[in-house]
């Protein structure tokens, strides 16, 4: 006699029960070579210090929106972006936000949680994105290991940290040279053409999306600047340091 189930099953086949799939997990190998030769920060480390960072990764993806951390939260882990774009922010007493960096394919993340015991700001998905993530022990034995790769990781940090100290010393300035500021250092990340609406721009040099049209449309004006949406080309860049007295 055929059981409840059994009937049940073949009169609704899609009613019955299905594992639920699991995510693939990249071979070390796969994501090694990714790390190599589309992070800047790891190009010039060894190719085994790389291989041993691609063994302890797995992969998560996240929707346009989503946080990946929130101010204050354990920083357990360090992530390199393979698709997709992030935005780091730092929310001031007012609750104002400050976007102090956008993060690409091929950009570190999370680098907090190499010395911190929680993150310092808010990392958020502004596209659809897959994240390499790589376990905070797992970092740091690295970093213990090989000075070379120490070595880049407080590169990377002296570059953010020279941007906040220019953003810091011009805060009391109008808006157009905290503008002109981010985009200097965007083009250290980017080069000339700059893969950014004037909004986000706005946003790292902490003023609203309108100021920052308005700055730069004068920009573009004076021969500065050339762009349309959702992307500009610096066309002077000497003319651009002169804006903030730069050699």
């Amino acid at each position: 006699m055929t059981s409840k189930s059994a009937l049940r099953h073949d009169a609704y086949p899609d009613l019955r029960p299905r594992p639920r799939p699991q995510p693939a997990l990249p071979s070390p190998a796969r994501t090694a070579e990714f790390l190599k030769t589309a992070v800047p920060l790891l190009r010039r480390v060894p190719a085994e210090v790389i291989l041993e960072l691609a063994r302890s990764a797995v992969e998560r993806r996240y929707a346009a929106g989503d946080h990946v951390c929130r101010t204050g939260d354990p920083a357990l882990e360090v992530w390199v972006v393979k698709e997709g774009r992030l935005t780091v922010n730092q929310c001031g007493w007012r609750g104002n936000r400050l976007s102090i960096e956008v993060m690409v394919p091929g950009d570190v993340s999370g680098l907090a949680a190499v010395a911190c015991q929680t993150y310092p700001g808010e990392v958020v998905a502004t596209r659809d994105t897959t994240l390499i993530v790589l376990p905070r022990q797992a970092v740091a034995r690295s970093i213990e290991r090989h000075p070379l790769l120490a070595r880049e990781v407080l590169y990377a940090y002296g570059q953010r940290l020279h941007y906040i100290e220019t953003l810091l010393t011009l805060s009391r300035e109008k808006a157009a040279k905290r503008i002109v500021a981010a985009l200097l250092y965007l083009y250290h990340k980017f080069g000339f053409t700059l893969p950014l609406s004037r909004a986000e721009i706005g946003e790292m040099a902490g003023t609203t999306p309108e100021t920052a049209m308005r700055a730069v449309k004068v920009l573009q004006k004076r021969g500065l600047l050339n762009g349309g949406r959702g992307a500009l080309t610096l066309v002077d860049l000497p003319g651009l340091k002169a804006e903030l007295d730069l050699p």
